[in-house]
């Protein structure tokens, strides 16, 4: 079989010419196939960096030239001072290097070659600079190469990330010569769009006749879709667009032959968004049926930690030596955070605020937490915390040899992963940490559950790897403070029980190491062989529908399948379980009070003048929630955003429209 990897930065095989995780899983995963005795190729681009290539590595220029000229259709509430209708004229080169028995092919031309430092526009450059295209550009290089130079040669092609490759299983849909695999690697947006008029224009340049119209959302003009739509953009799930624009997800699933996740947590919330406030909207959009219509497509390939990590003796590296090196006791136990500053993707705000609690209470344990920035931590909060505790804290923010970081997760003793808004997929710092036999505390999120921290993602007690935290879905969320608190004073006990201790670490390390590439590559190639044998039908059918599933009885199943009671208040007001909802309204204004069990907050949402929507938590008494809305509130629909203890949440509330 031969497999062609494509993504817009593949050079995994080079430390320099890495920027992202996905160019480091690209050549690890075409490396396992090859190892598997597939012939493997990469389709990547040189970001003109090709000057560097061939001082390091035997380069091939090939005979490919292509000339063309690309239609870009733009929005012009976006691009306000360029002419809506761009022509871009291109001449694209290809080079390629043989590798440890892979091929890389390497695309050029005036586009490929922009952000050679960072390798991807800024995103900034929306609407100011055509550079901003260049991951389109791209991908309409990648289709014209394959077709050009693997024309009639039967290949699977396995693209990564939706929105830098949606492109290509438009484009090779009729083709029985190719079969297409697209791994999902990130939990961008699922609804996410490009404009419409774009797209199109990119499928009349490619000859590719789709009917898009079965692909468009139906316009949502209710007040709770306006509700959504305002809330929504918080929780990093949802952004609203004009009518004009598309999602490309849907597309995708629609026409690859095979959809990939990294792990059994990223696809279970990716395909339905459970617990989250996103639910009650996306079963109002497209991409909800045809991801319903095309779940046998779905499959996890995985994700995996890299062989150094595996082949490492973590019993080499002396604790008092890294520890006393970064300034901190090495007679203490200590916490280890490492991964990007991304405040509400790591939670890191509130891993400081809580650090700064256990501390100011004596607690005596060190935290390394690695929050890695090209510009600087800005919050003063992280830097006093260190500059408080200089013994025992440890703030870092940039780049350092994995052998270093290596070092410090062996000198570990827990790992802290109190990542939120359910952004992560796989998270192989985790996995390291844990390889190095750091027992991880860390998020009840469902893209993190293989790693077994929590009792809730384990059929038998003696599989938890761990402790964990609550699933969060709040900007600034003082109830994750408070359980990544209690978690870090079981921890520090956990540490004396030092049988306990041992036997979750050892626990830790054996989850881990079962996450190789050589196993992401066998779960993809259980997927990918019988797709190669069989032979591809082709044509133009329309896609189909499918009826809308019945109305969920009961109020926990309606929480489950719709994210929201209000309509089963519609249907069913008396339904047994209903959480109690009063909703009077007087001379003073609309009271309100909410009672049920379990809830950790609520906050109402109505309508005020101009369709800004006023926003009021409610106050807390054990399990009931009250609030007095002001006088404008009366006979306006009325919304609730409940959060449970556990961090999930769904919608309430009372219309009478």
């Amino acid at each position: 079989m031969h497999i062609l990897e494509c993504y817009l930065e593949c050079g995994g095989f080079d430390y320099s010419f890495i920027k992202g995780g996905i160019s480091v899983y690209t050549w690890n995963l075409a490396s396992a196939f090859r190892a598997e005795g597939h012939q493997v190729s990469v389709l990547t681009a040189a970001h003109g960096r090709l000057d560097y290539l061939q001082k390091n590595y035997p380069v091939e220029e090939l005979p490919y030239r292509r000339r063309y000229t690309l239609p870009l259709q733009l929005d012009p509430r976006v691009w306000r001072d360029f002419e809506p209708r761009q022509e871009l004229e291109l001449e694209t080169r290809a080079y390629r290097i043989r590798h440890q028995g892979v091929d890389l092919y390497f695309l050029c031309n005036d586009m490929l070659d922009r952000y050679s430092d960072t390798f991807y526009p800024p995103y900034e450059s929306k609407g100011k600079d055509l550079g901003f295209f260049k991951p389109l550009v791209f991908q309409m290089d990648m289709v014209l190469f394959i077709r050009e130079f693997f024309a009639d040669e039967q290949l699977l092609i396995h693209a990564h990330e939706p929105f830098y490759q949606y492109l290509l299983p438009l484009a090779f849909r009729d083709d029985a010569n190719k079969r297409m695999v697209s791994t999902v690697q990130s939990n961008m947006p699922v609804n996410k769009k490009v404009y419409r008029p774009e797209l199109q224009a990119q499928l009349d340049f490619l000859g590719v006749h789709v009917d898009l119209a079965p692909f468009n959302d139906v316009p949502q003009t209710d007040a709770f879709s306006r509700c959504l739509n305002g809330y929504l953009p918080e929780t990093h799930l949802h952004y609203p667009y004009p009518d004009d624009y598309i999602a490309f997800y849907p597309l995708l699933l629609e026409y690859s032959d095979a959809v990939d996740f990294l792990s059994e947590g990223h696809l279970e919330f990716y395909r339905n968004f459970e617990g989250t406030a996103f639910k009650a909207m996306f079963r109002r959009l497209k991409v909800a049926e045809v991801t319903q219509r095309n779940e046998q497509k779905m499959f996890v390939g995985w994700c995996a930690i890299s062989g150094r990590w595996h082949q490492t003796d973590f019993s080499q590296y002396r604790r008092e030596d890294v520890l006393r090196g970064l300034g901190l006791r090495p007679e203490l136990p200590t916490f280890f955070h490492n991964a990007r500053y991304a405040v509400h993707h790591k939670g890191q705000n509130e891993l400081v605020r809580a650090a700064r609690k256990v501390l100011e209470t004596g607690a005596q344990c060190n935290f390394i937490l690695r929050c890695l920035s090209g510009n600087g931590i800005p919050d003063p909060a992280y830097h006093a915390l260190a500059k408080d505790f200089p013994e025992q804290v440890r703030l870092e923010w940039h780049n350092r040899p994995e052998e270093e970081l290596v070092a410090m997760a062996a000198a570990a003793d827990f790992g802290l992963f109190p990542s939120k808004f359910e952004m992560d997929t796989f998270l192989i710092a985790q996995g390291e940490a844990m390889l190095a036999g750091c027992v991880p505390i860390a998020s009840r999120q469902l893209g993190m559950k293989h790693w077994r921290h929590s009792r809730a993602f384990c059929e038998e007690p003696s599989q938890v790897t761990g402790l964990d935290v609550v699933r969060s879905f709040l900007a600034n969320d003082e109830t994750l403070v408070d359980s990544l608190v209690r978690a870090l004073q079981e921890a520090l006990a956990l540490y004396q029980d030092r049988p306990r201790y041992e036997q979750l670490s050892q626990r830790a390390r054996a989850r881990a190491q079962e996450f190789t590439w050589k196993m992401s590559a066998q779960a993809h190639l259980k997927v990918m062989e019988p797709l190669w044998k069989a032979p591809r039908t082709v044509g133009t059918a329309a896609p189909d529908s499918r009826p809308a599933p019945e109305p969920a009885k009961g109020w926990k199943a309606a929480i489950s399948a719709e994210g929201e009671l209000l309509g089963l208040r519609r249907r069913e007001l008396t339904s047994p379980g209903l959480p109690a909802l009063s909703d009077t309204a007087s001379e003073a204004g609309r009271k309100l009070q909410y009672r049920l069990e379990g809830a950790r907050q609520v906050e109402s949402f109505f309508e005020a003048e101009g369709g800004r929507f006023e926003r009021t938590l409610l106050t807390r008494s054990a399990d009931t929630f009250e609030a007095l809305l002001p006088a404008a509130a009366r006979q306006k629909p009325l919304f609730l955003l409940v959060t449970l203890a556990d961090g999930s949440q769904f919608w309430d509330g009372a219309v009478h429209e």
